[in-house]
């Protein structure tokens, strides 16, 4: 492909797999918040700090004129106690972290041509197990995407989103659990997705190749399903 992608999130499981996955054919730069920035084409980053998020993207200006894509996997799912204050905690991390990136994207790099990929959840598409203020938060990613990519696609930008199902990768959640009682990770995912199976992080790697390609031309505002049909 041979394109210049940054990747969001990294320091999470997702966005390390992604990350290593486009870096076989691709340039790839890293947002993280706990990598450290003296590693190459890394730059340590507080997404939902807008100092912090534009003078990373600054300093990766001046390496990089122009980025082909951005993928987000920005997000966090922890508490159970339906508080204001984990609300407000869940909406920065899970949507306003987004907004962020997009407008800061625009105020750095301008309205230069480029394809962004918003990971966000199935809980943000219908109710399922998960806490409250995190399927709100994903709901409203999920809704801002649409709305404005009808306007920032005339100035160039496109702006899709993936809502994954129940995703199995090394250290995640679910892998953690499946070690714990994987007869009732097994039990859960035979009852609730008519697949019978996990979403492979490759399918996701996939997706997010077909729309960063020269192929896309007409995919935007859209928010691509992949579950096993846990949400049909």
């Amino acid at each position: 492909m041979n394109k210049k992608i940054l990747i969001c999130g990294t320091s999470k499981n997702l966005g390390k797999f992604l990350s290593k996955k486009f870096k076989i054919e691709n340039k790839v730069f890293e947002f993280s918040s706990t990598l450290k920035s003296n590693q190459k084409n890394i730059f340590q980053t507080d997404i939902t700090n807008e100092i912090s998020l534009r003078s990373s993207l600054k300093k990766l200006k001046k390496t990089v004129k122009k980025l082909d894509a951005i993928i987000y996997t920005v997000g966090k799912s922890s508490s159970t106690d339906e508080t204001l204050e984990n609300f407000k905690k869940s909406f920065d991390i899970n949507f306003f972290s987004f907004v962020n990136l997009v407008n800061s994207y625009i105020h750095v790099f301008g309205y230069k041509k480029i394809k962004i990929i918003a990971i966000s959840s199935i809980a943000g598409v219908t109710a399922i197990k998960a806490p409250i203020e995190y399927s709100v938060s994903k709901s409203a990613l999920n809704f801002y995407s649409k709305i404005i990519s009808k306007d920032l696609i005339r100035r160039g930008i496109s702006i899709n989103v993936i809502s994954p199902g129940n995703i199995l990768i090394k250290g995640n959640i679910w892998s953690r659990k499946f070690k714990s009682n994987k007869n009732k990770v097994l039990d859960y995912i035979n009852n609730n997705v008519p697949s019978k199976k996990f979403v492979n992080p490759k399918e996701i790697f996939n997706i997010c190749k077909f729309i960063i390609s020269n192929e896309n031309v007409n995919l935007i505002g859209a928010n691509i399903i992949i579950d096993g049909g846990q949400t049909i």
